[in-house]
């Protein structure tokens, strides 16, 4: 499989809608760049609109964040980390993060287990979060 890149976009994979309704978080959408049944992993892309940002959360798994492009912040517990292309952020686990764009947005790959437990909303300067639903 190769997915390719175009014009700022891959062309061949499905946009969707970070988290699916209204909550601590704003203009976020994800896509799914490799998710093979037999594999171990999955690699995902997050867009992050300018002045958007994630929701603050943590799981039990950790995961492995590479930023493609832009630049913005990335919240790990409660120390706030400037973060620009090619940065890796590692998020071990249970640590509280968040990710904030700047004024171009940000592009950031995530690596993750293919199996694993669902975020916890943690409460934000944004509003309150609670557990994310299904």
């Amino acid at each position: 499989m190769i997915r390719r890149w175009q014009d700022g976009e891959w062309t061949d994979t499905e946009i969707k809608v970070y988290k699916n309704g209204v909550g601590p978080w704003r203009d976020v959408s994800r896509r799914e760049l490799f998710d093979s049944p037999g594999s171990a992993f999955q690699v995902r892309y997050f867009k992050v609109e300018p002045e958007g940002y994630t929701s603050f959360e943590f799981h039990v798994h950790e995961h492995c964040v590479v930023v493609l492009h832009g630049s913005g912040q990335v919240r790990l517990g409660d120390t706030w980390h400037d973060i620009a292309t090619c940065d890796v952020i590692s998020v071990m686990m249970e640590t509280p993060h968040q990710f904030r764009a700047g004024a171009e947005g940000l592009g950031i790959l995530c690596v993750v287990d293919r199996e694993r437990d669902r975020p916890v909303l943690l409460q934000n300067e944004v509003g309150a979060g609670a557990s994310e639903q299904g």
